[in-house]
């Protein structure tokens, strides 16, 4: 659990700064996360599904949640490439729309945002890049996307968001369809608004 803590409040901070969304900062916070964990094969924490010789456990290790399959580890490479390419390109646009330590000033805005948190986190999932912990990482940029706007980072990193909206939404995105996750992010974000 302390492991998680920490690798959020780094998380909140490189949001706050405004750092570019990349694969090596996933890559770190899943070796975080990990640090002091005993694992089947040590590198599991922090390296991706693919054809790279110098982790041969992970070459075509395969994954799925529920009956939906992950990517298939010959392709998460390029996938991962699309995922940050298309992170890069909203932030910039949502970076010249918010400034700094504020919120969304419109509703329009604030559904951009809700929908980037859903796109970042469902993508993850989606591509299921690591051979475990893939839930994590994808809460944390789905936390990392709300902070960067001034929204509070509401998804519980560890355990998962209880209730079947957080789990039917995440089924959904395993098959693209992020619409259920910008909504459950909105019910948690409105909630945490309120009770402030």
């Amino acid at each position: 659990m302390k492991n998680a803590q920490d690798v959020l409040r780094r998380a909140v901070a490189g949001a706050v700064r405004r750092d570019p969304p990349a694969l090596t900062v996933a890559q770190s916070w899943h070796r975080d996360l990990y640090a002091g964990c005993t694992l089947p094969v040590r590198y599991f924490a922090g390296e991706i599904r693919d054809s790279d010789p110098k982790f041969p456990e992970l070459i075509g290790y395969e994954v799925a949640v529920g009956q939906a399959a992950g990517v298939p580890s010959l392709t998460v490479p390029a996938h991962l490439e699309a995922f940050e390419a298309a992170a890069l390109e909203a932030v910039s646009v949502l970076d010249d729309a918010i400034p700094p330590a504020e919120r969304p000033a419109t509703a329009g805005i604030f559904g951009s945002v809700l929908r980037l948190a859903a796109e970042m986190h469902g993508e993850w999932v989606r591509i299921h890049p690591f051979a475990n912990g893939n839930g994590r990482t994808a809460r944390i940029w789905a936390n990392w996307s709300l902070v960067r706007y001034g929204l509070p980072p509401v998804v519980r990193l560890r355990p998962r968001p209880a209730g079947d909206a957080y789990a039917m939404a995440a089924a959904a995105s395993m098959t693209g369809d992020h619409t259920p996750m910008v909504s459950v992010l909105n019910t948690l974000i409105r909630n945490r608004l309120m009770a402030l």
